[in-house]
């Protein structure tokens, strides 16, 4: 094993033990990837792995919080999301639907893993819950200005971000599109029209 250098920065440490986790966990699964093997890997000892993590769990889930995006989609519910309702929804079901695409593999492992690991599941579920409470405040503000009609905002978030949620998984898991011929854009585009149909207060 390559021994830790002593001058390495904290955080150079920390990301080289993340990589070696993921590549891990991808490889082995959660459960097989001992955390002798991931600091081996990271060319540390196990004595800086918990160090920085302090188990294998905090190692997973600084793992997962770094794959979710949250930080991205907390800047974007914040900043960039403003009054418009259908452009707003696109640009949140583009950004939910590539953070998925992007993360796929990584993805399909950990719901295989979580459906074995119930710590691996609780990790898991605190994604989706932070999503749903950044939509439901976007949606809950249209609902309160008279745009939207209220159909209890989370969960119309979960309905939303299910649509996304579910064709990704769906064709993760196939690894086969259910629409073959669809284009992020009209998956997009298709599931906010329908969202808005369903919600769009009447005037």
């Amino acid at each position: 094993m390559t021994e830790e250098n002593q001058d390495q920065a904290p955080d150079e440490t920390r990301e080289r033990i993340l990589q070696a986790a993921e590549e891990l966990f991808m490889e082995h699964g959660y459960v097989r990837s001992t955390t002798r093997a991931i600091a081996e890997a990271a060319g540390v000892n196990e004595v800086t792995l918990f160090r920085h993590f302090g188990s294998k769990r905090n190692l997973m889930q600084a793992l997962v919080q770094t794959h979710s995006a949250i930080p991205d989609f907390i800047e974007l519910v914040e900043k960039r999301l403003g009054d418009d309702y259908r452009h707003d929804l696109t640009v949140l079901g583009a950004a939910f639907y590539q953070a998925l695409t992007e993360r796929r593999n990584a993805l399909r492992l950990m719901l295989c893993e979580a459906e074995e690991v119930p710590e691996v599941r609780e990790i898991m579920a605190q994604i989706p819950g932070q999503l749903r409470q950044l939509t439901t405040r976007y949606i809950q503000k249209h609902i309160d200005a008279g745009m939207v009609r209220d159909l209890g905002a989370e969960y119309m978030a979960q309905a939303f971000l299910g649509m996304f949620f579910a064709y990704i998984v769906g064709s993760s898991m196939l690894d086969a599109p259910a629409v073959p011929d669809a284009t992020p854009e009209d998956l997009t585009t298709v599931f906010v029209d329908i969202f808005i149909q369903g919600t769009l207060a009447k005037l």
